[in-house]
């Protein structure tokens, strides 16, 4: 069972322990077609019919769709629990600690092991971000979900099917929050919103990756790693899940080249997506996905959004540092002692 503990001054927060990953054959990806009896029965499946229309469909135990193009499960080790164990503290000043009650899922976006985001078509992006529009509209309407997290990380190097993951939190994540306070300082001082300044600004300019008459892709001008790109509407826009199709095909125009040059320059990266949440109507940020070297295990997530992921508990951790401190200190002690003739 994991808890999101706050930290005494409140500027991040921690996910610990995280759930203990599910036993699977190694020898056996549970994401590849033919396995689909290793994964739970998929809430959402996207499939694109002759003509092009798209197909939404759910499975069950009895059935499962076996000519898929996108899948959305739940998932395996998730980082959150849907059921608290124990309720929130707030008896002890300064310990502050929720029981983390959401969701985590998956988005399969490819059936190909070796299919990354990055290696991907505007047709095969633009059917992602219709997936992460649609299952996230879903999961808002999860009790105890107030902001869903949307997170992809791609490692050339590495063998592992590529997952987008998505998490339903109780809380927004920290690094948000403060976005959220910049954006707000901004406006009151210079009565513009930042994003569409920016994306203004660097229109035709040196930084500027790709464009349309919708969307841009930036280089930022102080990065926070060697490589990194942000994604933005033109226009303020603060609700990506009320995107239409067409937006979000024009969306995937820009996304997709970025994805590959990303790749080709980074090798590793991860994208996350600074939202609004559809449960907070005070939230009015211009929506972004940003792009960022780097980043493994959910690196990216705390590096991005402020969150620290943890194996272990706190206590457990301190346990084994009690340990050798004590050792450490008898052993100094007698040292004292001999040299003390004691």
């Amino acid at each position: 069972m994991s808890e999101l503990r706050r930290d005494y001054f409140e500027n991040h927060f921690t996910l610990a322990p995280i759930t203990s990953i599910a036993p699977r054959r190694r020898d056996v990806c549970p994401f590849c077609p033919g396995h689909e009896d290793l994964l739970p029965p998929a809430e959402m499946v996207f499939t694109r019919e002759e003509g092009g229309s798209i197909r939404k469909m759910e499975e069950s135990e009895d059935e499962r769709v076996k000519d898929w193009d996108i899948k959305v499960v739940r998932c395996l080790s998730p980082l959150v629990s849907e059921k608290p164990s124990q309720p929130r503290e707030t008896r002890i000043p300064f310990r502050k600690v929720d029981p983390v009650v959401g969701a985590h899922y998956v988005i399969i976006p490819t059936r190909r092991h070796d299919g990354r985001l990055s290696s991907m078509g505007i047709d095969e992006v633009a059917l992602m971000l219709l997936s992460i529009q649609e299952f996230g509209k879903k999961m808002y309407q999860r009790k105890g979900v107030n902001y869903v997290l949307i997170y992809y990380e791609e490692d050339l190097k590495g063998d592992q099917h590529p997952l987008v993951h998505m998490l339903g939190l109780s809380e927004l994540p920290p690094a948000l929050t403060g976005e959220i306070q910049a954006h707000r300082r901004t406006m009151r001082e210079s009565g513009a919103c930042p994003l569409c300044v920016i994306a203004e600004v660097e229109r035709s300019g040196p930084r500027e990756l790709v464009s349309n008459n919708q969307f841009i892709s930036v280089f930022p001008w102080a990065p926070s790693g060697e490589f990194e790109a942000w994604i933005m509407p033109f226009k303020h826009r603060a609700r990506f899940f009320r995107l239409t199709h067409t937006s979000l095909n024009r969306l995937a125009e820009i996304l997709t080249p970025t994805l590959a040059a990303m790749a080709k320059a980074a090798g590793s990266f991860y994208m996350i997506f600074y939202t609004n949440s559809l449960k907070r109507s005070s939230m009015n940020i211009h929506w972004s996905i940003r792009l960022r070297d780097g980043g493994s295990g959910f690196e990216g997530i705390m590096l991005s959004y402020g969150i620290r992921i943890y194996k272990e508990r706190p206590e457990d951790h301190a346990k084994k540092i009690a340990r050798h401190a004590r050792r450490a200190m008898a052993e100094l002690l007698v040292e004292k002692h001999r040299r003390h003739g004691v």
